[in-house]
């Protein structure tokens, strides 16, 4: 990442310390008049006699002049030039003959950034408790207050850590006890204001606190992902697991080709519109749209992955791909070109761009390009490694089953305006080992929801462009590299197929309206079919009840206004059930599952299985059905933190899939022998494993095969 400030006055001095401005320049506030304590001094108020204590307080270690911590430099004091004092230190309650509050000149300094090196004594508080804070004073006067909170923006000296507001920039472990002071940056909201002052100010809790340094730039600096605390790690005993192989050859003609649901070529209906909340062609036919954004980060599309997806993507029922595509002044794929590869596969293309160089091409005059605004976009996020570049990263491994009211469903909920159709846009990154429950789940709050549109974000080496495509003449093209498939999102790529299909034929009921507020209660916005009331709207609502949906707050439960979804938050169980589709998804472990068409019985701690008709006719009489079945999977290797918040090493491939164990009880009207249970691998081309089975009176019961990806049930052709 580029850095560049001026380092003024600075410069002589980091000269005559030898130290060369090799990299990035920035400006750091001199402390040394308002510095009241140093590393011989303890909190006791005596001199720190002897080795046992000096350790124990753990002052004198703290290093001092010139420091790169965390990536980002520092200005230490050197108590030895400044009378023995190197740190600020501010009243608590535990010391209260410090000063309440301190103010460093910042001499009209002008800075996009500020980067403060802190921490504090008897620091036990709540995170929600603030402290202590920062006063950025403006040349005009205004004010920005920064609080500080224990665990948050700042943390105790001793068991210090990162936190969600702040790094862990230097760490020292004496005996038992460990000890580290804090890195807080802060992007400041007038980098073009010059800055006068900045208070530092106690607000006389218990905590006491501690100001080492403060680095100001006028450009984001990169904080190292790479903690000086060593951490303690934490492996899945993956010993059995299988390894994961890209798909071999193409889905064409197999179960999971679900390429007739998509309307070639695209366009052939006329131009895209809106009507009300739902979309129609021109010539009034419905329009809904599944399909994946493919999110580059303003960087050029991948020219060869292209022809590549727009061959893999009709088979996974894909009818929509949208690009962001860069400004003019970048790199920049042929428009025509992208929408013709696409459009010729019933495939439409929207064109997320603001540059009107770009969109204002005739391109986008085309009926296969859907127009720019005509839905209101939401989007929730979980995992992006770009926001996170390297490893070890912050990554939140909570499955969305255990907190509904939390999940991406009930945010994109909160942010859909009624009245205007409704486009969602989710992401959620690898590595999760519960990345198998998000497919399914946002393909039934789709269709229960009535959203116009549902994409999956891709970045550029994950997902299904990771897959291998046959080309027409029998070649394969684009074989993925290593890194594309330990950045992949397998689970996305083979729960695509079912997750299209009930989406896109509409295999659950539209919910109720049930309006909410901003910020609203996001378990009732589960249970209906809901959003923000748009001013002047009239929509119904469910003030009385009368639309029986269930909302459990205690145990974090709904059940939806349908009756087509119960969604168990306090277990972590959602269960799906329509006539043509069925899903049990979360830690569905050891328990037994049923609706009036299956049963499921499974030991896996955590899966995702689904059924579906391959027919227009219900389950209890369909003769050709789509089983899919998927647990946890991890890279090879892969290494976390103890608490599995943090990857510390992301493995290396092959991805490594955890054997599901599952037996099936379908319930049919009569038992029928012509059926058959075969097992399909990842490309849906049948494995020579046998699948056993056997009729109990009107129910087919049997069990799932090791290494299989899917189920097929069927008929054989005569």
């Amino acid at each position: 990442m580029r850095r560049s400030c001026a380092f003024g006055r600075l410069f002589p001095l980091l000269l005559s310390w030898g130290l060369q401005p090799a990299f990035s320049a920035v400006t750091f506030l001199d402390l040394s008049r308002a510095a009241n304590m140093g590393p011989e001094q303890s909190f006791d108020g005596a001199v720190a006699g002897g080795e046992e204590l000096r350790e124990k307080e753990g002052l004198a270690n703290i290093p001092q002049g010139p420091q790169t911590l965390r990536g980002v430099s520092f200005l230490l004091l050197d108590s030895t030039k400044n009378q023995g004092r190197s740190f600020v230190v501010l009243k608590g309650k535990r010391q209260a003959g410090f000063p309440e509050a301190v103010a460093f000149p910042a001499a009209d300094l002008k800075a996009g950034y500020l980067y403060f090196l802190h921490s504090c004594r008897w620091g036990g508080t709540a995170p929600n408790v603030t402290v202590a804070e920062y006063d950025v004073i403006y040349g005009d006067g205004q004010v920005a207050v920064i609080p500080l909170r224990v665990g948050m923006e700042i943390t105790n000296f001793t068991g210090a850590d990162d936190t969600p507001a702040s790094f862990l920039a230097w760490w020292h472990k004496y005996k038992n006890t460990d000890m580290g002071i804090s890195l807080f940056p802060w992007k400041n909201p007038r980098p073009d204001v010059p800055i006068q002052t900045i208070l530092f100010k106690s607000l006389g809790k218990m905590p006491v606190p501690l100001l080492f340094a403060i680095t100001a730039s006028d450009t984001e600096l990169s904080v190292s992902p790479v903690s000086p605390k060593p951490e303690k790690t934490f492996q899945t005993d993956t010993r059995g697991w299988i390894p994961l192989q890209a798909p071999a050859c193409s889905p064409a003609g197999t179960a999971i080709d679900m390429s007739f649901l998509l309307d070639a070529p695209a366009g052939k209906h006329g131009r895209i519109k809106a009507d009300g909340e739902k979309l129609v062609f021109e010539d009034g036919t419905p329009a809904r749209f599944w399909g994946v954004k493919f999110n580059n980060k303003n960087d050029s599309l991948p020219g060869l992955s292209l022809p590549v997806a727009a061959q893999i993507l009709p088979f996974y029922g894909c009818n929509i791909v949208s690009f962001d595509i860069p400004p003019a002044d970048e790199a920049a794929p042929d428009l025509k070109d992208l929408v013709e590869s696409f459009k010729a596969k019933g495939i439409y293309v929207e064109l997320d761009c603001d540059d009107q160089r770009v969109v204002s091409s005739g391109v986008c005059e085309d009926p296969a390009v859907v127009p720019k605004k005509i839905w209101i976009a939401g989007q929730a996020t979980q995992n992006d490694p770009t926001d996170n570049p390297g490893v070890p990263f912050n990554f939140n491994d909570d499955p969305m089953v255990l907190h509904p009211g939390e999940s991406f469903p009930a945010q994109l909920n909160c942010q859909r305006k009624l009245g205007i159709p409704f486009l969602s846009e989710w992401f959620r990154g690898w590595p999760n080992e519960y990345l198998a429950e998000t497919p399914l789940l946002m393909s039934v709050y789709g269709t229960f929801e009535d959203w116009a549109g549902c994409l999956n974000i891709e970045t550029i080496n994950g997902g299904i462009r990771s897959i291998n495509a046959t080309s027409p003449n029998g070649g394969k093209e684009d074989q993925p590299n290593d890194q594309a498939i330990l950045d992949r999102d397998p689970s996305f790529d083979f729960q695509l197929p079912v997750a299209a299909l009930a989406y896109l034929r509409g295999d659950l009921k539209e919910g109720k309206v049930f309006v909410l507020g901003k910020g609203g209660d996001g378990l009732k916005a589960l249970a209906h079919k809901t959003g923000v009331n748009p001013e002047g709207g009239k929509f119904k609502t469910d003030v009385s009840g009368e639309m029986k949906a269930k909302v459990n707050e205690r145990t974090q439960s709904i059940i939806s206004d349908t009756g087509q979804i119960n969604w168990q938050g306090n277990v972590g169980v959602a269960q799906v059930s329509s006539p043509r589709f069925q899903a049990v998804i979360g830690f569905i472990g050891h328990r037994k599952l049923s609706s009036p068409i299956w049963q499921v019985e499974s030991p896996n701690y955590f899966a995702s299985l689904s059924l579906i008709s391959l027919t227009k006719t219900n389950l209890w009489a369909s003769d050709h059905m789509l089983l899919t079945g998927m647990a946890r999977m991890e890279n090879t290797g892969q290494v976390y933190n103890a608490t599995k918040t943090k990857l510390i090493s992301q493995g290396q491939a092959p991805i490594l899939v955890e054997p599901l164990q599952a037996k099936i009880t379908l319930c049919r009207y009569k038992p029928d022998s012509q059926l058959r249970v075969r097992a399909l691998d990842a490309s849906g081309q049948s494995l020579k494993t046998k699948v056993h089975f056997k009729w109990v009176k009107n129910n087919l019961v049997f069990s799932w095969v090791p290494g299989a990806f899917y189920l097929e049930i069927y008929k054989p052709k005569k």
